[in-house]
């Protein structure tokens, strides 16, 4: 069970923000070198997977094992690649 709270951030009224800290267990990507910059990866349950980047534990970007699985075959394929050309 997730224990959500207000996000400080949040003002009065009905339109708020509620935030909870994922019963996860983290672990480093074998990809990551020692060091900082690592990506942590979490699956809090069969339906979640949660990603983070060492630097900044507290943001976390949730998203299912099948969206991701789709993200790591289109990089593999290149087909992200164009994202990075303008820069």
């Amino acid at each position: 069970m997730l224990a959500w709270r207000k996000s400080s951030y949040s003002a009065q009224g009905s339109s708020c923000v509620y935030v909870a800290k994922l019963p996860a267990d983290w672990q480093k990507s074998s990809h990551s070198q020692e060091g900082s910059a690592c990506l942590n990866i979490a699956a809090p349950s069969p339906h979640t997977i949660a990603l983070r980047e060492s630097d900044e534990p507290d943001v976390i970007l949730t998203t299912t094992p099948a969206t991701l699985g789709t993200f790591i075959r289109a990089a593999k394929a290149g087909a992200l690649d164009r994202l990075t050309e303008s820069r």
